[in-house]
């Protein structure tokens, strides 16, 4: 767990972090963003000592950092950066073990590793013998990548690494780092200015403006409730809808469905229909636990003449529950054709409602200015 507790940096009249205070949970993943000059590489940079702060201090694993050999705190830790940082004169294979042969690992040991490392990453052993002038960017930054993980640290950091790449070798590597996040559960630091890159990759985002730390949230947290105008403009105010996964059931969801019980009457219901103007009860129990869907086409048709409310209540339904995306509910509808959903909790007790119109209605404030 890395600690940053009212850490600023000040150089002679200008300062470049302000009461920096924020944590990083073991295992995950967080993006430093922010506007050129914001900080946000200055933080990273503490992390490793590379940078002292002026004040405050960072603590990991409850270890103040100033108290830990700057050499031996470097070595246990992973760094990627934007130009991969290699050593242009070294074999890649070279490059890959250079921490590993000065912390002494093993000559067999560190040729099985170089190995596991090249495959980790998806290349060729082949290309350990070139040096890296040989090599294209995407597969320098892989390389880079190999090196940081060589040793197993468990803090690897990341000073926008893919930045320089093309966007076919950036999506590629993004997808790759996840894949290598969900396997090994690193704690990764990682800067970037791309706020896509951020919410696809990141645990959490640490937002930065003029050296201060303005919002520090999940991604879903961040699209849905910016702390103020700079994250809702740096943000964008559409930016959600290119990750509609964040957006959820229960918030598009109506939150009081009307009921009904199996025991009312017909025209109760029907009465309860008109008077509500809908065209289906939600029928539940007196824990409010579904039951099924009782709806108005049913109580008039002929044939359920003489039939009580039990015996017209459709049954086999779908249901969702609250944290299940739009993109899960859209392909629901889809597939089911239905027009009514209700919301369940894990005890199948009902929560909410979802029709086509309001699932609609969500879908097309994307197209709607705020104005507006």
């Amino acid at each position: 767990m890395i600690v940053f507790k009212d850490v600023n940096k000040s150089y002679k009249n200008t300062t470049v972090l302000k009461d920096i205070s924020f944590t990083i949970e073991d295992g995950d993943l967080v993006c430093l963003i922010g506007e050129s000059g914001c900080g946000k590489t200055t933080t990273l940079k503490m992390i490793n000592k590379l940078i002292s702060p002026t004040s405050g201090e960072i603590t990991i694993n409850k270890q103040n950092i100033k108290n830990i050999n700057d050499i031996k705190l470097r070595r246990k830790m992973g760094y990627v950066i934007q130009q991969t940082g290699l050593f242009s004169h070294m074999t890649i294979k070279e490059n890959i073990e250079i921490i590993a042969k000065i912390e002494k690992m093993p000559e067999e040991k560190r040729e099985k590793r170089v190995n596991e490392m090249m495959k980790m990453v998806d290349l060729d052993e082949k290309l350990l013998d070139r040096y890296p002038s040989e090599l294209s960017g995407g597969q320098l930054q892989r390389i880079g990548i190999a090196r940081a993980f060589m040793t197993d640290p468990k803090i690897i950091l990341m000073d926008e690494p893919f930045s320089a790449l093309d966007p076919m070798s950036r999506t590629a590597l993004q997808d790759e780092l996840l894949k290598l996040q969900r396997k090994f559960h690193k704690t990764i630091v990682f800067v970037t200015h791309d706020m896509d890159e951020a919410i696809k990759l990141a645990d959490k985002i640490a937002i930065m403006e003029k050296g201060e730390l303005v919002q520090y949230d999940t991604p879903e947290n961040i699209l849905k409730h910016p702390a103020n105008e700079f994250v809702k403009e740096f943000v964008g105010n559409k930016r959600i809808w290119n990750s509609p996964e964040f957006i959820k059931v229960k918030d598009i969801m109506i939150t009081r469905p009307i009921t009904c019980k199996e025991e009312d009457s017909k025209f109760y219901c029907i009465n309860k229909m008109r008077m509500t103007k809908v065209d289906s009860l939600m029928v539940v129990n007196e824990e409010r636990e579904l039951i099924g869907i009782l709806y108005a086409e049913s109580l008039t048709l002929k044939h359920h003449k003489g039939k009580g409310i039990k015996d017209v209540i459709e049954k086999d339904i779908v249901s969702v529950e609250e944290n299940d995306s739009i993109v899960d509910l859209a392909k629901l509808i889809k597939n089911t054709k239905s027009a009514t959903i209700p919301v369940v909790d894990r005890k199948k007790r009902l929560t909410g409602l979802i029709t086509r119109s309001s699932l609609i209605t969500a879908l097309s404030q994307q197209f709607v200015e705020e104005d507006d």
